[in-house]
């Protein structure tokens, strides 16, 4: 059975291949999966059992049973991984380009697990008018702001389009609908964000405008509690008292939360404080991972990597 693609945007069901700190879900607001899910799911229409089952078994992220804990030999051979000059010793910088490899190429796999399943890519493509149509539905608001954000996701479409040939591969769909993974969409994304949390037009972010509409996003752990506040002093880099547009693109990024959680696992288990990481250095955290904010990247790299 074919879905649509605002069915799987609007019911997450292309998050069956995230950490458990990377909810995906699509709202009326923000349609696409790396943003927050419907604020009311009581009044959401329930999937058929159909439906439903497209959105199991399609993802990497499924428990396996005994890979549940990550071992010091698990560390020893991701160490090996990350070490990419073979010098013995693993900086911050190899550990994030790691992580943003690691990050593109399970959702890839994500997409072209559901590609076959959507109705508008029947033909092996997405068009612009398919896109439209089925985007629509998400658009709220008066008419010139349904206008802004039919513009939006007109402009982000032909970003995502890397060939121009105003239709979308499965490679394409992947930046149009992660836009983390391609920075010219990821650019017009953070600009809709702050187009619409920005309520003084001053192409920043006040204290009051970034928790008035505070969300964790989907590099956050959903378990963790919100704290609006310490997110805002942590992304106020500048100290100014506001978050900038590049502030907040890096935060829409993913990268301040995984760039914090690397650097604390790196000052967790760099014992002689040189700013690198030995194999021994690194196996000699496993008992300490569970509850850290880096296991959910640990466990993604460590026993999904073979499958990418």
């Amino acid at each position: 059975m074919r879905v649509s693609l605002a069915f799987l945007l609007a019911f997450g069901l292309t998050t069956a291949v995230h950490c458990k700190d990377e909810p995906a879900q699509g709202t009326s607001d923000n349609p696409y999966p790396e943003e927050d899910g419907p604020d009311d799911e009581e009044n959401a229409p329930e999937a058929s059992d159909e439906e439903e089952d497209i959105g199991q078994g399609t993802g990497v992220h499924e428990d396996k049973g005994e890979q549940s804990t990550v071992t010091a030999d698990h560390l020893r051979k991701l160490h090996k991984t990350l070490d990419k000059d073979k010098d013995g010793k693993v900086n911050l910088q190899e550990v994030m380009e790691h992580g943003h490899h690691m990050r593109k190429a399970v959702v890839t796999k994500e997409i072209a697990g559901i590609f076959d399943e959507i109705e508008s890519t029947k033909d092996g493509h997405l068009s612009m008018e398919e896109h439209l149509a089925e985007i629509g539905e998400f658009h709220e608001g008066t008419d010139e702001e349904k206008g802004h954000q039919k513009a939006h996701d007109i402009a982000k479409f032909k970003a995502a389009d890397v060939n121009k040939d105003d239709k979308l591969d499965k490679e394409e769909l992947v930046h149009m609908m992660y836009p983390d993974t391609h920075p010219e969409v990821l650019d017009l994304h953070t600009k809709e964000d702050m187009r619409k949390r920005d309520a003084n037009k001053d192409g920043k972010l006040s204290k009051e405008e970034w928790t008035k509409d505070h969300t964790s996003g989907e590099h956050i752990d959903p378990d963790k509690k919100a704290d609006p506040e310490g997110d805002f002093a942590n992304l106020d880099e500048d100290k100014d008292g506001f978050i900038s547009f590049d502030e907040l693109r890096h935060w829409e990024s993913g990268l301040h939360h995984r760039d914090s959680a690397m650097k604390s696992l790196l000052e967790m288990a760099d014992k002689d404080k040189d700013g690198l990481l030995t194999a021994d250095e690194l196996a000699g955290v496993a008992d300490d991972l569970d509850g850290h904010d880096s296991h959910a990247h640990i466990m993604e790299w460590v026993f999904h990597e073979d499958e990418l």
